[in-house]
């Protein structure tokens, strides 16, 4: 007997899914990010899915004042009159305040009390101060550290705070009063008024076992003053930091020029741009040992960092940790992707292929040793990205003499000799 099977083609409609799975897909498309929520067109494609993407769009509220501050008589209407309980939904708020006072068309104090009295699921609070003009606008007395943090301490469930302010009110006092109210797990400071002493005298000691995530200058247009010191000290004295984002923090090679370095189980770092004179290869080794045992995500920007940091310390790295993501950021390589973003013959992907095998050569000064023993190192890695791409993604397709390439550009460059 032969047995003969037809391909029948059948759709399976999407509202027979569990709704629970439905919700977590929709969750990975649903991003908060630059002030703005993408993918907030997915509540248009049908009831099932309005009713899961929903609750991910209102659980981060951007308040840019004062063209968003409207959002408020949605939020101050009584909830038996929306189809949901919007105000129930809402995580994060981000403020923008359009004066650093209490003015009926705006104000940080304004939007800081109607958050205090509308939204009592707040876990998470960001203040970017992004003004351009007086703060006063002489419309209203300008606001005290004492009445800001005293409306920020009001929410007792908050455990996430970002501020980045340049204003003279965001300062040491202001970290004093919160950190003595609160048990924040997750903060980050922008803004020239924030010191070491801020960091040494009132962080650490108030928030020494509950401090899990700590950010300096990262994602923020404020300047920043802090030093490594305080970065040494919070890697030394809270031993549940796990995160830590430093972007313009003025690092020192002597700040970690001590005989016995702390240990710490540090899992994520980010260091973004630094002051490559002042601190260099041999610094980035010492602050990279503090949590080398431990440390599974790590993100460089090559711009400021020495050009043998490659060689001298990302190769040594794999050999004694279990490092899974690096990523590597370099606004040199942008002006290389923009030609032929989307190679459309065999031609164009040369070319391309080309560019980056010079831009290698030329902006690191790898030698094809190098670059071999440099794929051999980091075999174990999950994610190796620039830019944010990620090039292990087609490891698997390829064959194991070529892995070098791949885990190196992702480019595809076998047989092709780096000279």
């Amino acid at each position: 007997m032969q047995l003969q099977l037809h391909a029948v083609e059948t759709t399976f409609p999407l509202i027979k899914l569990p709704f629970d799975l439905i919700t977590n897909i929709l969750s990975f498309l649903i991003k908060h990010q630059d002030s703005k929520v993408h993918g907030s067109n997915l509540i248009f494609v049908n009831h099932l899915f309005a009713k899961a993407a929903i609750p991910y769009i209102w659980s981060h509220l951007y308040l840019k004042e004062p063209t968003q501050r409207n959002i408020f008589n949605i939020l101050q209407t009584s909830p038996t009159k929306l189809m949901f309980n919007y105000r129930m939904m809402v995580k994060t708020v981000t403020i923008c305040p359009i004066s650093i006072s209490n003015m009926k068309s705006g104000g940080l104090l304004t939007s800081l009390e109607l958050v205090q009295n509308i939204l009592p699921n707040i876990t998470s609070l960001n203040i970017e101060d992004r003004l351009s003009f007086c703060h006063v606008c002489h419309v209203g007395k300008e606001a005290t550290t004492e009445q800001v943090a005293d409306l920020i301490c009001n929410k007792k469930d908050l455990d996430k705070l970002m501020i980045d302010s340049d204003h003279y009110i965001f300062n040491d006092d202001l970290l004093e009063i919160i950190t003595k109210k609160s048990h924040l797990k997750h903060l980050s400071i922008n803004g020239s008024n924030f010191t070491d002493d801020g960091i040494l005298n009132y962080v650490i000691p108030n928030l020494k076992n509950d401090l899990v995530e700590f950010s300096i200058g990262f994602d923020g247009i404020s300047p920043v003053e802090l030093t490594g010191k305080s970065v040494l000290a919070i890697l030394e004295h809270c031993p549940n930091i796990r995160r830590m984002s430093l972007e313009g923090v003025n690092l020192n090679d002597s700040d970690f020029d001590i005989e016995n370095l702390p240990s710490s189980q540090l899992e994520h770092l980010r260091l973004g741009k630094t002051c490559h004179q002042n601190f260099t290869t041999k610094g980035l080794l010492s602050l990279l040992s503090i949590c080398h045992k431990t440390l599974i995500s790590l993100v460089l920007d090559l711009d400021h960092l020495s050009p043998s940091v490659l060689q001298d310390i990302i190769i040594p790295l794999f050999q004694h940790q279990n490092l899974q993501e690096l990523h590597l950021v370099s606004e040199s390589w942008a002006e290389w992707i923009a030609y032929y973003p989307r190679p459309r013959s065999e031609h164009e992907i040369k070319a391309k292929e080309a560019m980056w095998r010079w831009k290698l050569k030329a902006y690191w000064g790898l030698s094809a040793d190098l670059m071999n023993l440099v794929g051999k190192k980091i075999s174990t890695l999950k994610i190796f990205s620039i830019l944010g791409e990620n090039h292990l993604k087609s490891k698997k397709k390829k064959k194991k003499k070529n892995h070098f390439s791949i885990t190196i550009l992702g480019l595809g460059l076998s047989g092709i000799d780096i000279c």
